[in-house]
């Protein structure tokens, strides 16, 4: 269990209605964030395949970044996030489990 100012969460997504790939996603995440945001909340796209994926952020920025990601507009379609959590097994079972 990692404890201290490091800890970190997993917000979980898909995005519906619209398609774009990897690199597509980090441009529209990093679009979405003002410098002084990136640089606290510290977003990477962690995982993401066809259209889901996992953000991960530090966790004090959490509500921020669930915020932002529901806010982008992908190809027609939006971001929806699913869960957050502290594990990325946790967030990878919820986009497993979430059809």
């Amino acid at each position: 269990m990692v404890v201290g100012e490091d800890r970190q969460r997993y917000i979980s997504f898909i995005i519906e209605g619209g398609k774009t790939d990897r690199k597509g996603m980090i441009n529209a995440i990093r679009s979405e964030f003002s410098r002084d945001e990136y640089e606290e909340i510290e977003p990477w796209l962690t995982v993401f395949e066809g259209d889901r994926g996992i953000v991960r952020c530090d966790h004090k920025g959490k509500e921020r970044c669930v915020e932002i990601l529901n806010e982008i507009d992908i190809d027609n379609g939006k971001v929806k996030t699913i869960i957050t959590s502290g594990t990325i097994k946790k967030a990878k079972k919820a986009l497993k489990d979430h059809d």
